[in-house]
């Protein structure tokens, strides 16, 4: 029982850090703006939304967030549209 449950652990890690990957390909892909704020609790918030909106000048769909890793107080917000 211990391998399998052993097994079962190896495989969803191999799984997320596959997933991460493909996420960030996809990311690669997509168009970002840097701004100011937490990836974490900033992504998804009504005025990083509006910002958004108003830098592009239309409605646009924020994908996700990531944290600039030179400056912890920096976002990436990946977008469509």
């Amino acid at each position: 029982m211990r391998k399998f449950q052993r097994a079962a652990v190896a495989a969803a890690g191999i799984l997320a850090i596959s997933g991460l990957g493909i996420g960030a390909a996809q990311a690669a892909e997509l168009p970002y703006v840097e701004t100011p704020g937490d990836a974490s609790t900033d992504c998804f918030t009504k005025e990083t939304q509006r910002e958004m909106d108003m830098g592009a000048g239309h409605h646009v769909t924020i994908v996700h967030c990531e944290r600039d890793p030179r400056d912890p107080g920096t976002m990436f917000v990946f977008y469509r549209g």
